[in-house]
């Protein structure tokens, strides 16, 4: 049996996700069996809705591979990000253009490189999951320019985006929509609670800090001796002038695009979604063009500079050049797709079966029956939905099925609802560093992959190398929120851990 699980830790990704789909599909035959299942109780409603485990080896089963298969890798968003921040990338490094940008970082020592990634990484957390797909293969082509491993930038860039989903010095669009979910959640205990956007800022911020420095510690100590030095050669020309137009030409752009969401002024505020109340959900919101249109403009602009400064440069000769360079960081993205395709495959079964919301909801019921206050039930609060995170690792998901009863059951215990959702973003933080099924997980060891084919990229190795600063941060983030809970520091502005 050990023999067995060796063998399995070292199957490649795309075996790996065949072997989870079949363990995914035999459990939901035998939950199914066996009748397991559970209520589902609806934010700002006492009305419970049972959901039961689905078997995929079923009539239904077969007929939903068939008709949703094709589908969900159409819907999966990470797909179109790849292909545009893959372009954007493409003839940033090409044109000569980032090679000028960093110019200056290659005299900055390692470990504040480092820091300047993983902070960058928690900061960009603002705009979603969109940073993942853009950071992958720019840190990755920016460590390759300093003489640093890509590999070593990729993984940081993870391990920064996820873990530092409970940090950030302003509210996201994300902490919004829970909040939505945290205010229904309370209205059952007191139905005139009020979530201010600024309520966990404190601990937020006091988190994107202590997270900075104990990754960059960790990450040289533990990780960065593991991978190799990179020689980088390149032949582009750097031109100042060049630089100084094209900057010139994109402060212009981004001025546009500022002036574009800042409501108030004359023909400004035009990409927001004016339909909505709060501002971050006017930029960020389904119908904003600003947050749908976020990762074009970003691709828009770093092609439009880019040609301006190969051409000045002399990087891009000939316009048929320009065509051939927008394709060139799409070498060996196979690999990539072939995996999304099959991950796409897992988690639609895994969804439809009903089994990560049947095991949650039994989880949260399991919890909301246990007779204990204080620090103890907050650091079971925080362990319970780590597990639960590994099962879903979406957010708003994962939510909507843990609020409705762990929100009341603290406001039972005079804990406001603001800090439990503070608990939640720090455990949803951690656990999807645990998931082997979280979709970025998977893009990152396809992008590994894409950077070295020689590389073990198997998904239990990778975690396994990235487990000892996984396990030293996500320590970190739960002293933070039960060390937060025990001196009882206020979490935000206007916003205490008790009632």
């Amino acid at each position: 049996m050990k023999n067995v699980g060796k063998r399995i830790k070292r199957q490649g990704p795309l075996s790996t996700i065949v072997f989870l789909t079949f363990i995914i599909g035999i459990i939901s035959f035998l939950l199914h069996l066996i009748k397991v299942g559970g209520y589902i109780t609806e934010a700002g409603s006492l009305e419970t809705t049972l959901v039961s485990v689905k078997n995929i080896f079923s009539k239904d089963g077969i007929k939903y591979l068939l008709n949703n298969s094709v589908i969900n890798m159409q819907l999966m968003k990470p797909l179109i990000y790849l292909i545009m921040s893959l372009i954007a990338v493409s003839i940033l490094e090409t044109s000569g253009y980032i090679n000028h940008l960093v110019k200056f970082l290659r005299k900055v020592k390692p470990f504040w490189i480092t820091m300047l990634t993983i902070f960058v990484s928690i900061l960009l957390t603002f705009i979603g999951d969109y940073s993942y797909i853009l950071l992958f293969p720019l840190v990755g082509s920016i460590y390759k320019i300093l003489g640093r491993n890509p590999l070593l930038g990729m993984v940081t860039v993870f391990i920064g985006v996820t873990i530092g989903g409970c940090g950030g010095i302003l509210f996201n669009y994300q902490e919004y929509l829970l909040s939505l979910t945290t205010v229904k959640s309370a209205s059952n205990i007191d139905i005139n609670y009020n979530y201010g956007l600024w309520s966990n800022i404190y601990i937020m911020s006091v988190s994107t800090i202590v997270l900075t420095i104990v990754g960059t510690i960790s990450i040289e100590k533990m990780l960065s001796k593991k991978f190799k030095r990179y020689d980088y050669e390149t032949s582009v020309n750097i031109s100042k002038r060049a630089f100084v137009i094209t900057n010139i030409i994109a402060l212009l752009i981004i001025s546009f695009v500022v002036y574009a969401v800042i409501p108030g002024f004359p023909m400004s505020g035009m990409m927001l979604n004016n339909t909505e109340t709060k501002y971050i959900a006017k930029i960020f919101g389904e119908t904003s063009a600003f947050g749908n249109g976020l990762m074009l403009m970003i691709t828009g602009i770093s092609v439009l500079c880019s040609f301006i400064y190969g051409r000045l440069s002399g990087n891009i000769r000939h316009r048929n050049d320009y065509t051939h360079l927008l394709t060139h960081s799409f070498e060996n993205t196979g690999y990539i797709l072939v995996l999304m395709f099959f991950a796409s495959i897992m988690l639609g079964i895994f969804e439809w079966s009903n089994i990560p919301s049947v095991v949650t909801v039994n989880i949260v019921d399991l919890i909301g029956g246990l007779n204990i206050n204080g620090t103890l039930l907050v650091i079971i609060v925080f362990l319970a939905i780590v597990v639960i995170s590994i099962l879903i690792p979406s957010t708003i998901t994962k939510y909507n099925l843990v609020a409705p009863v762990s929100v009341p059951l603290l406001m039972r215990a005079n804990i406001n609802p603001a800090f439990t959702q503070a608990i939640f973003m720090g455990a949803d933080a951690v656990g999807k560093c645990f998931s082997p099924i979280y979709i970025y997980l998977i893009i990152m060891i396809g992008f590994l992959y894409k950077q070295d084919q020689k590389v073990n990229t198997s998904i239990f190795d990778t975690m396994k190398l990235m487990m000892p600063v996984i396990l030293v941060m996500s320590a970190a983030v739960m002293i933070i929120v039960v060390g937060w809970y025990v001196i009882g520091l206020p979490i935000g502005i206007g916003a205490s851990i008790t009632l």
